[in-house]
């Protein structure tokens, strides 16, 4: 017998409306590649605060999240703009205090995600002798070991309440395919309570069954799907456009003071309620510059 599927196609305000204040929030992507970026503008108009972020090294999604006030909390490999320098946001929030930072490494974070996946209390990592247990002894303790053995770490679980997470392409029922590296998306969704996607296009099933190789999140795992053509704006999408380095650029300078930022905010977050008003002005020039084609492959 054959099961009936339902859509999970929504809009942007509705993907984020469930999502409470003081929720544990899963950020995808990688630095300059795939962050939910038409998500998280959608969730600072949403209004919820007090969230705990949980990105995967990541830029622009947890810094925006925390420059608009709405986090108190991030456990996190790094956040950072790389070329463009320091997180200007997450920087002065750890700095000032205003934001309790849960520093973590690579082994960690993927341990912690592993705790929550398989419903374990804690997962093994190897030691590496840095000061993460001294530093971070929420996540972190050492496990006992006999002389000679390769010291050990348990890291607690890492659970999401919701992530949000942005891929190439899914079908209305929620089976997501990504056209590049899936970071640490599938281990994100695998271990959250709730799991919401945005891809730059919905194509037919048929499409999905013709390449599913490429599906790395099956419709099981995923409560919401959303259509937002170049929702990881501004950073790339695999296979589809680049990172748009001025915009990025432009982000910094805005973070510079804040009537910069708040502007910035009123130009491309609140007063940009659809992902098709942000896409205006950003200007169709730009995005057809940042297109990935075979003759502009970068």
């Amino acid at each position: 017998m054959t099961m009936a599927r339902t859509s999970k196609l929504v809009s942007l305000e509705d993907a984020v409306a469930d999502v409470k204040d003081g929720a544990a929030v899963g950020l995808g992507g990688w630095i300059f590649h795939s962050q939910p970026m038409a998500l998280v503008r959608a969730l600072v108009r949403q209004g919820a605060k007090d969230l705990d972020l949980v990105p995967s090294p990541g830029s622009i999604a947890p810094d925006l999240l925390i420059g608009a006030g709405r986090a108190r909390s991030t456990v996190c490999v790094f956040i950072s703009f790389e070329q463009h320098g320091l997180a200007p946001h997450f920087r002065r929030a750890a700095e000032r205090g205003s934001i309790q930072v849960h520093e973590m490494d690579g082994p960690g974070y993927a341990g912690g995600l592993r705790a929550a996946i398989c419903d374990l209390p804690w997962m093994p990592i190897p030691d590496l002798a840095t000061d993460l247990p001294k530093v971070n002894p929420a996540h972190y303790r050492p496990l006992p070991t006999a002389p000679g053995e390769r010291r050990l770490l348990a890291v607690q679980p890492i659970r999401p309440d919701v992530c949000l997470l942005h891929a190439q392409q899914a079908d209305e029922f929620g089976n997501v395919q990504f056209l590049g590296a899936p970071f640490f998306d599938v281990m994100l969704a695998q271990a959250s309570r709730r799991v919401v996607v945005s891809v730059d296009r919905i194509v037919s099933p048929e499409t999905i069954r013709r390449s599913n190789h490429l599906t790395k999140l099956p419709y099981a795992l995923v409560d919401a799907v959303v259509e937002a053509p170049f929702g990881a704006h501004p950073t790339a999408s695999a296979a589809i456009y680049r990172a748009d380095e001025a915009h990025l650029r432009e982000y910094v300078e805005a973070s510079a003071k804040p009537e910069g930022f708040g502007a910035y905010l009123e130009r491309y977050v609140s007063g940009a309620g659809e992902n098709s008003a942000y896409l205006d002005r950003i200007g169709g020039g730009r995005l057809s510059e940042l297109a990935v084609s075979e003759s502009n492959v970068a």
